[in-house]
């Protein structure tokens, strides 16, 4: 019979495992999922931009609507999306469904009738150099024409081509004497401490109390398997 507290130990190895586990399986499944949405009709065309950026070169595959970079062992990621005429509406978006791409480099939305597409929707993105949007409902380049190095219009389609710098742009937008830019995707950026500095606004000065933050998440998750044991030792007496 094993020792109760060899037990716990036990489980709490298996808690922080599982934990793990389950935050990069769902972050892998939420990438692969917006590659085979039911909403798409049809497969990727194959004179599409998406489809010519997988088109003869090593290491790129078409998974459904997406250009996935297969070339790294540990993970794929994807470089492309389309979803044209995919019946996206504005709501697709409340859930942040691109926060996880973060390799994105194009993304097609063509035949979608969406009226909007923020900076918020692809915040993060900041290797994303490609978008085309729907003309016929006045959607327009996240982060404005000012975000974009070339912005064109057309009847169909609007293409937002190269992010500019919004660091660049907003060059005083972060205390120079404790932070500095860092692009977050098109028309956004990241105020980050300078080294010796944290807090809100970066205003304290010292490093980071790591040990205090890390003592209150050993806590949480001592206290979570905790619970599991003792559910667990109940289930064990009552079979």
């Amino acid at each position: 019979m094993a020792k109760p507290g060899r037990s716990f130990t036990t489980l709490l190895f298996f808690v922080c495992c599982l934990r793990c586990l389950l935050l990069t399986r769902g972050q892998k499944d939420e990438r692969m999922s917006i590659c085979h949405l039911s909403s798409c009709g049809s497969p990727l065309a194959d004179d599409g931009k998406v489809y010519g950026m997988c088109q003869g070169r090593h290491g790129l595959q078409v998974w459904g609507r997406c250009c996935v970079n297969v070339t790294e062992n540990t993970h794929n990621f994807t470089i492309g999306l389309d979803l044209s005429g995919c019946n996206i509406h504005d709501e697709f978006f409340q859930e942040s469904p691109l926060l996880t791409l973060t390799h994105l480099q194009a993304l097609v939305l063509d035949n979608n009738p969406i009226t909007v597409l923020s900076s918020e929707d692809v915040a993060g993105l900041t290797e994303l150099n490609y978008i085309s949007v729907p003309t016929h409902s006045n959607c327009s380049c996240p982060g404005g024409e000012d975000a974009w190095n070339d912005y064109i219009r057309s009847v169909n389609t609007t293409l937002c081509l190269e992010q500019t710098s919004t660091c660049t742009r907003y060059n005083e937008a972060c205390p120079a004497s404790s932070s500095h830019c860092v692009e977050d995707g098109p028309g956004l950026f990241l105020c980050l401490c300078n080294e010796g500095y944290h807090g809100y606004k970066c205003l304290r000065q010292g490093t980071f109390p790591m040990s205090a933050f890390l003592a209150g998440l050993g806590s949480s998750t001592v206290i979570l398997a905790a619970v599991l044991w003792v559910l667990l030792r109940r289930h064990v007496k009552t079979a």
